[in-house]
Formats: C-alpha cells, sequence, structure tokens
C-alpha cells in the first residue's frame, strides 16, 4: 500500500484561551522536510507541488474542524506494510514532536474500528477506561474517520474536542465530505503535469519487449537446502535435534513428593521428538498433582510438529493454572480453552482436543485421588498383594461455553492405600498387545474385536504381575520393573508411563 506525504498545519491561539481562530498555515523548513521524506519514500509527490499539497491538505483540515466544532485534527497514514501508523498531517496542536511519530497498528483499537466501518465515535474518553487507550491523543470526545474506504484504507483522520460532544449526523458528515477530498487531493498528486500519449493496443503488441532478457534479469529463486537422510532438510534435521534436547531437560526426575509418598515417570520413543510428556508438582494447599499427555488422537509413525506445539501450548497451560484452587476437571477445561484460543484447528467440532490429556490430585494424608482425563489411557493399581484396574470409565461429563458439544472428559476417584501403586500408560498398554505379548493360540480362534479386547486383558494381566512380583520382592520403582518387562519388545511405538507409590508403613 503506498503511503501519501504529509501535509503541515498550524492552528493560531487568539487572545481567549477557548477561542480559537483557523487558518491555514504556512510550511515550515521542517514540514517541508518531512513532505520531501515522506515524497520520496512513497514516490506520488514532486518536490515542485509538495508545499503545494501540505497547504491545500491545510486548509480542508480548517474548514473540517469548524465544521465538526472540534479543535483540532490528525490524519495518520499507514505504512506500505499496513503495520504501523504515522503522523502525517496535524492541525490544531503542536506539530513538532508529532510529525513523523509512528505507532503501531496493533491495539490500536479506535483507528481499527474505523477501517472495519468507516468510522468510529468516542463521545466520552474520560468515562471509560478501555475507550482512553482507543484514542491516539489525550481529548474528551474524538471521532475517527477512515481514508480510502474500507476495502483499501490507507490510514485514518481524527477530530479531537474538550468537551463531552454528541456527533450527530451532520457533524459526521461533515467529517466524510473532509476526508474524501482529502484523499481525491493525494490521488490529484499522483498525476503529472505532461500528459501521457495515447497508445493503441497494436502498438502495445509490436513494441519491442525482449521477454527473454525480461526473465534473465529476474533475481534466481534460493537454492533449496541439501537434503539428507531421507530426503529431509538440514534445518529440519537440526531443529529436531534441538527439540528433542528441549524435551529431555524438561522431563522430571523421579522425586519423593511427599513423605511416604514417590514418583518416577518414563518416555521411550523410536521417534527423535517424543510425542508424549509428564509433569508433577506439590499445589500451595498440599496436594500431590501429576499430569501426563500424548499428543495427536492417534499414533503417528512419522511425527508431527503440530501436534508437537499443541501439546506444548497445553503444559504451560497447565502450569499457569495450579497455582489458585481448582480441580482437576477444570483444569482440564481451562487448558482445552486455551488450546483453542490459540489455534482453532487443536479441538475439532465435537469438542475433542488434538491430544490425550490426564490431570490427579492426591491428598498425601488419605491417599484419596481425584482423576480427570481426556482421550485413551491404560491403568492400574498394583501392591504386592495384587491389582486392580483403575476403570476410568465415563462417569461424568462437562459442558463449557465455546464448546459445540459436551467435553468427553472422564472422571474418577479411588483411594491408594499403603503399599499400593498408581501406574498410567498410553493406549492399549503402550502397544504392547501388538507387539506379540498375547498368547497367540487363543487370540486365532477369536474376531478381530474380541481378539483385540482378548490381547487388552492378556497385556494388562502380564504387566499386573510383573509389577506385583517386583513390589512382593521389594521394589520400589514400579517403572523399572516395567521397562525390564518391556525390554525385549521391538520399540515401534512410544512407551510413556507415570507410577505413583504410596510406600508401605511397615
Amino acid at each position: 500500500m503506498i503511503t501519501p506525504p504529509p501535509s503541515y498545519l498550524k492552528l493560531h491561539p487568539a487572545e481567549s484561551e477557548t477561542d480559537f481562530t483557523i487558518q491555514a498555515g504556512v510550511a515550515t523548513d521542517q514540514q517541508i522536510k518531512q513532505t520531501e521524506l515522506a515524497a520520496q519514500a512513497a514516490g506520488i509527490l514532486r518536490d515542485s507541488i509538495a508545499k503545494q499539497g501540505s497547504e491545500q491538505i491545510n486548509q480542508i483540515l480548517a474548514d473540517a474542524v469548524l465544521a465538526t466544532g472540534s479543535v483540532s485534527a490528525v490524519i495518520y497514514m499507514l505504512d506500505e506494510a499496513t503495520e504501523v501508523l504515522t503522523t502525517r498531517f496535524v492541525f490544531g496542536m503542536p506539530a513538532r514532536d508529532r510529525l513523523g511519530a509512528a505507532r503501531p497498528l496493533r491495539g490500536a483499537r479506535g483507528d481499527l474500528e474505523a477501517m472495519v466501518q468507516g468510522s468510529h465515535t468516542i463521545e466520552g474518553l474520560a468515562a471509560s477506561s478501555v475507550s482512553q487507550t482507543s484514542a491516539p491523543e489525550s481529548f474528551t470526545s474524538a471521532h475517527c474517520i477512515c481514508l480510502g474506504g474500507t476495502d483499501l484504507p490507507i490510514g485514518t483522520m481524527w477530530f479531537f474536542s474538550n468537551e463531552p460532544a454528541t456527533y450527530d449526523d451532520q457533524t459526521k458528515a461533515a467529517a466524510r465530505l473532509a476526508a474524501a477530498n482529502v484523499c481525491q487531493l493525494l490521488v490529484s498528486f499522483n498525476h503529472t503535469d505532461a500528459p501521457v500519449p495515447e497508445q493503441r493496443l497494436d502498438d502495445a503488441v509490436e513494441t519491442d519487449f525482449d521477454v527473454e532478457q525480461f526473465v534473465e534479469a529476474m533475481e534466481p529463486l534460493p537454492p533449496c537446502a541439501p537434503a539428507i537422510g531421507g530426503g529431509v532438510p538440514f534445518e529440519t534435521k537440526d531443529w529436531s535435534h534441538q527439540i528433542a534436547d528441549w524435551q529431555f531437560d524438561t522431563l522430571p526426575v523421579g522425586s519423593r513428593l511427599a513423605p511416604g509418598w514417590a514418583i518416577d515417570g518414563m518416555v521411550e520413543s523410536p521417534l527423535s521428538v517424543a510425542q508424549s510428556w509428564h509433569h508433577w508438582d506439590v499445589l500451595p494447599d498440599g496436594v500431590l498433582a501429576l499430569s501426563m499427555c500424548q499428543f495427536g488422537h492417534d499414533w503417528n509413525p512419522a511425527g508431527n510438529l503440530v501436534d508437537t506445539l499443541d501439546a506444548t501450548v497445553a503444559r504451560a497451560a497447565l502450569q499457569a493454572h495450579m497455582g489458585y484452587r481448582h480441580t482437576p476437571q477444570d483444569a482440564l477445561v481451562r487448558i482445552l480453552h486455551s488450546m483453542l484460543q490459540v489455534r482453532d484447528g487443536a479441538i475439532d467440532e465435537s469438542g475433542c482436543p488434538n491430544l490425550s490429556l490426564l490431570y490427579a490430585h492426591v491428598d498425601p494424608e488419605t491417599g484419596h485421588a481425584v482423576i480427570s482425563s481426556i482421550g485413551q489411557w491404560s491403568s492400574l493399581i498394583v501392591s504386592k498383594q495384587g491389582y486392580r484396574p483403575l476403570g476410568l470409565g465415563r462417569t461424568s461429563g462437562s459442558v463449557s461455553e465455546g464448546f459445540p458439544a459436551e467435553l468427553p472428559i472422564m472422571n474418577h476417584e479411588t483411594t491408594l492405600l499403603a503399599g499400593e501403586a498408581l501406574l498410567v500408560t498410553g493406549a492399549e498398554w503402550m502397544g504392547m498387545g501388538e507387539a506379540g505379548r498375547g498368547p497367540e493360540s487363543s487370540r486365532a480362534v477369536l474376531p478381530r474385536s474380541d481378539a483385540r479386547h482378548h490381547d487388552r486383558e492378556s497385556t494388562q494381566h502380564q504387566v499386573g504381575a510383573a509389577l506385583k512380583q517386583a513390589l512382593s520382592e521389594g521394589e520400589r520403582s514400579p517403572l523399572a520393573a516395567l521397562r525390564r518387562f518391556t525390554a525385549s519388545l521391538p520399540l515401534t511405538q512410544e512407551r510413556s508411563a507415570v507410577a505413583l507409590l504410596r510406600e508401605s508403613t511397615r
């Protein structure tokens, strides 16, 4: 977008402080220099008409200020990238410190409203703290007009008043006429005195235009980055290594959260960038909190950077909401809202997010646990006496404004007794059933759905039995037993798990 040139206007105060004599000013040396710089940047004004254009727009603003009952007017022009509004024309205020000053378009609510609706009126800046940040100058009332139309705005024209004012239709019409005259005058500056020679279509076709020479003069496209290993550009490979290093550095270390409570986690992935994370902490009220996340709806053998970014946003949102009193379900709803605000595609039309997330609160005194989750998880409560499924079935749902359907959040409550460990892993026991742990003889005679259910039951039994045996032998880390159990299996799918152990009092 081309930025029109600046103009330079004055307002001479009369003897009374409230009475102003409006007079078209003569451009000063500073104004002429500003005009020349703007003309050079925009490329639409010749030096010979820079002063003339400044004085013409000066007169338009003088008439407009008088017609609208305002005390001052300022015109801000957009830059070529439509990111910055620059002060080009000032009337009724000191111009020395304002001319050429720039402010970002982002956050300029008054200008943005005018560019969308054509005009924007603020009748009481002092009455609302929100409106005070909508106008670029400190006045009681203001009226903003879009220059160039809402289809292709080139800037805004502001009229300011020191008194609360109601801008009626007559006042708004006068402002629109002034804006139209300014735009028409700026367009006329683009025409030179020399007439444009007429040219017929046939003459245009027969002009001496060397297409090959024109193409050769074009800058060549930048060369593609050299590909390495699997056709992936080196930059992508380098980024994946850096993300993997960052993930490794952010993994929490197994620790004792409270007296008698130990926690540990694991992430083993065939990908350079893992597709899961876990986190735990002690809340300000002393409650133990643990969380686990897996990216995407299903396991993606190639990984997905968008899923990784969504899960990073989810982790940041979780830790932001852990500092005040909340329930696990409240935290999950707020996390989903944060993801939706960052990227619409992170939540589908049914309200399901692009990840699986589990969050739990555990009372260290009683062992009472409240767990909320979304997505698919496999879980057990294991002790040296045996194991029992956690049963994360859907017991309740929640409806939240901003989501099109009921959120598929699963809630469950249980109690961890002394010597029991809570184990949570990825869906389908991290794919261990598909890796061949289930008995093939029994699977061969079952339908596919029954065989899949049989694999889950078989894997759950084998995992539970392995951890039961380890705990009965005095093992203090359930995940160590799980790692030994999976050591002989091929790592074809990411394995992520977290285990919270309530140590025995004996």
